[in-house]
This record gives C-alpha cells, sequence and structure tokens, in this order.
C-alpha cells in the first residue's frame, strides 16, 4: 500500500494560535512548537521538517499522521488520500528536492459566533469567553494576523499555491477584514489558479464583498459543518439556531446556482454525538439535494469520540449503521472499539455540566443515545 505524502513537502498548516504544521491532521504531540513569527523559513528549514520528510522518502508511517492511517483502515478516504486525488496534476509535478508550499490551511484567529460542544477555546473566541468567564481562567483571542510583517512573509512562501484551505474560527464574520486583503494580495493571474475551501459553521451568508474578491478565484468549495439537523444540531452547535442556518443552506444553494466557480459541500463530524444518526442524515442531504457529506473522525477531546461507546453495546450500533445505503456509513463500524468505555463517567459530567449553563438537555435531545450510555 502506498503510504506516500506531498504534505510534509509541499504542505503549509497555520493554525488558529499562529503554531505551523504540516497539514492541520499532524498530532501536535508529535512534534515541536513552531510560531508562525519565528517565520517560515525557520519551520522549512528545520531538521524536524527534513527528518518528517525522509520518513516518507524511506516508505515508513510517521506516528504523528496517525490520524490518516486510522481513518484508512476504516475504509474512509484520509486528507492525505484526498489532497492527492484533489491535486494530483500539481503534486506530482513538485521537485521534492526544491519544493515550494503550495496547499496551505490558514485559520484567522479563533474569532467566532459558536462555541460547539466538540470544539474548543483555541479554535472558538466564543469558547474563550465562556470558560474565560465560568472558570476565571485567560483563554485568549489570537490576532497574530494582524502583524503585516506576519501576513507578508505567509504570502511570500505561497506565493504559487494551488490551494487555500481557510478555516476558523469562523471565517465568514466580517470583523475579519485581514482574510480579504490576504487574499486581495494575489493577481488575477495567481488567483485563477488557486481554489479556496472554507470550513464554515452556516451562520453568516457571504456578503458583496467576498463574491467580489471570490470571483477572481478558480473556485470557491464552501463547506458547511452541520453535523445533525433540528434539535440535535442546535445541541451541538450551540447557540446556533437551525431554521437560520437551514435558510442559509437553501441561499447557498441558489448562490452555487448563479456562480460557475461556487460550490457547495458538507462535513459531518463523526462522534459519539452523531454515529447514531449518520444515516438519516445522509439521507436528509439527499433529499435536500446536497452532496453527500465528507465525514471526519473525532480523535479530540476523546472523551466525545465514538470510543466511548461500550462495547456490550456495540453491535446494537452496528446493526443502525447497516441498515444505511451509504457505505461510507456503515464503514463507520470499523470505528467502533470500546476502547475508552472508561471515560463515560467524565463524559457524563462534561455534558452535565455545559447543560446546565447553556439551559439544554442531553437526555431530551439524544434520547437512543442516553440508553447506550447510562446504566
Amino acid at each position: 500500500m502506498n503510504t506516500f505524502c506531498h504534505n510534509p513537502f509541499i504542505g503549509l498548516d497555520i493554525n488558529p494560535e499562529g503554531q505551523i504544521r504540516p497539514c492541520c491532521k499532524f498530532l501536535e504531540s508529535e512534534m515541536p512548537k513552531f510560531d508562525i513569527k519565528q517565520g517560515i523559513e525557520t519551520y522549512k528549514r528545520s531538521k524536524w521538517v527534513k527528518d518528517l520528510q525522509d520518513q516518507f522518502l524511506d516508505g515508513e508511517r510517521p506516528k504523528g499522521c496517525e490520524r490518516c492511517w486510522k481513518e484508512e483502515s476504516a475504509g474512509i478516504e484520509s486528507k492525505r488520500q484526498l489532497d492527492y486525488v484533489r491535486h494530483k496534476k500539481q503534486f506530482d509535478s513538485v521537485d521534492l528536492k526544491n519544493p515550494n508550499y503550495i496547499n496551505i490551511s490558514l485559520a484567522f484567529g479563533n474569532l467566532c459566533n459558536l462555541a460547539c460542544r466538540i470544539c474548543s477555546p483555541n479554535q472558538s473566541s466564543r469558547w474563550a469567553s465562556e470558560r474565560n468567564k465560568l472558570e476565571n481562567k485567560n483563554f485568549p483571542i489570537w490576532t497574530w494576523f494582524k502583524n503585516k510583517t506576519v501576513m507578508d512573509d505567509i504570502y511570500t512562501n505561497t506565493k504559487n499555491a494551488v490551494h487555500f484551505d481557510i478555516p476558523g474560527g469562523e471565517p465568514l464574520l466580517l470583523e475579519i477584514p485581514e482574510h480579504f486583503e490576504f487574499l486581495s494580495k494575489f493577481s488575477n493571474a495567481q488567483a485563477k489558479e488557486i481554489s479556496l475551501h472554507y470550513t464554515t459553521n452556516g451562520t453568516n451568508f457571504p456578503q458583496d464583498k467576498f463574491l467580489k474578491v471570490w470571483d477572481r478565484f478558480k473556485e470557491i468549495d464552501l463547506q458547511i459543518s452541520l453535523d445533525d439537523i433540528g434539535e440535535r444540531f442546535e445541541y451541538n452547535r450551540w447557540p446556533a439556531d437551525w431554521n437560520h442556518v437551514y435558510s442559509n443552506v437553501k441561499r447557498l444553494q441558489d448562490l452555487e446556482n448563479k456562480k460557475t466557480n461556487i460550490r457547495l459541500s458538507v462535513a459531518f463530524t463523526v462522534s459519539v454525538f452523531t454515529i447514531l444518526y449518520a444515516k438519516d442524515f445522509f439521507d436528509w442531504c439527499v433529499k435536500e439535494g446536497l452532496p453527500n457529506p465528507w465525514m471526519g473522525r473525532l480523535n479530540f477531546p476523546d472523551y466525545y469520540s465514538v470510543d466511548i461507546l461500550p462495547k456490550k453495546n456495540i453491535d446494537q450500533v452496528r446493526n443502525i449503521l447497516k441498515t444505511s445505503n451509504f457505505d461510507s456509513v456503515k464503514n463507520l463500524s470499523n470505528y467502533l472499539t470500546g476502547s475508552k468505555q472508561d471515560l463515560i463517567p467524565f463524559f457524563q459530567k462534561k455534558i452535565n455540566d455545559l447543560d446546565k449553563t447553556r439551559n439544554q438537555s442531553f437526555s431530551r435531545t439524544f434520547p437512543e443515545l442516553k440508553e447506550l450510555l447510562y446504566e
């Protein structure tokens, strides 16, 4: 099996905190910290990066890439595989001895209007504010992207880009002017070779100023993170309103029909909150004329992962997944190990605490899941 990945050579992930990795899936615990303020060259010329590249050239499977290996073993296409399929022509033409950064993920801080259950203060300012208030902590709102020297350094090192992932926070908030100032640096000739992929929570519809900038780019993929619908969506994506988000989904579908370079996609996070309802969600997407969702496995926080489902109830969950018409949903059975069922008491405490502060109810929202997790 081919295990080579191009991202250690041509990939650059700059997360909301301003830390650099080869890609968004690479485990931070398996690498030193590289701060964007130290400059991209510091990262690029480091011994660590060279050693990682050598591992892939030697056919090894680095431990830091564990998330991709797990997805592939479960029959789910990993980021490693998806990136290669999407950009095969450009990846195959790369000079691995002298590569340029062409596949970039750039998060403009952690400014976000939601505090999703599976998220954290590092990715969401709403989470940071809530935790700071409840626990008297000091989680920061990251603003490194306001540094002109830093942004000039990023542009200098990404002039040959063919693709940008722009996650969040929430990237479609108008409070982040640096986002579009950066995109405006690219000439028309550069922009027409670049695809942009956004991960958005669906609460904001792109304004005219967004659309004018996007018109210059090759493709805009707006990926809406939904995970579920109705009350379950609102529980997972607090404090979003489902009716408002659903209205935006329909407006985005209209926009996709009008703009030749805009396409919609859907993201579905496979967590303990969603795995029981994956079949229903896929069916809903078909009914609404949406594409089949991309699925990503939640690893952190681990007390929200599917690994906490009790071993004695795994067959019950597998039987539900088997009824789906989609192989990708059926394959989720491969994630069911029960290896972290000892975290169930911790899970219960976390959701109970948040339910009180957010006026929500896990038991009412997920009665089927409650039966599996509570004795």
